[in-house]
C-alpha cells in the first residue's frame, strides 16, 4: 500500500503528528473534509481543513531536480568529501513546495 504507513509523532511543530495511510472513506463537512484513513496497525478519523496541503508520491528521475525546483531531503548523510548523499529526494512539481 503506501509509503511508511502508520501514525507517529512528527517534529514539524509542537504536538504534531504524521499519518501515512490509505484513504478508506471521505465525507464533506462545514469545517473541512472528514476522512477515514487506514494503515497496518489501525485507522484514524481526520478533519482536513480546506487549506491543508495533501501530497502524493510518484516515481521520477533526476531531471526533476533543476534550478528553481522546491525540494525536501530527509536523512542525507555527509560523506568524507563533504558532499551529501540521500536515497530519496522529494521534489515539488509545477511550483508546489513539498509541505513536509
Amino acid at each position: 500500500r503506501g509509503a511508511a504507513e502508520g501514525f507517529r509523532p512528527w517534529d514539524a511543530r509542537a504536538n504534531s503528528t504524521m499519518t501515512n495511510a490509505t484513504v478508506a472513506q471521505t465525507v464533506g463537512g462545514t469545517d473541512g473534509q472528514h476522512i477515514t484513513v487506514k494503515y497496518k496497525d489501525g485507522e484514524k478519523n481526520v478533519v482536513v481543513p480546506p487549506d491543508t496541503p495533501i501530497v502524493t508520491f510518484v516515481a521520477s528521475d533526476k531531471s526533476e531536480v533543476k534550478p528553481g525546483a522546491k525540494l525536501i531531503i530527509f536523512g542525507a548523510a555527509k560523506k568524507d568529501d563533504g558532499t551529501l548523499e540521500a536515497n530519496r529526494v522529494n521534489v515539488g512539481r509545477d511550483g508546489i513546495t513539498p509541505p513536509m
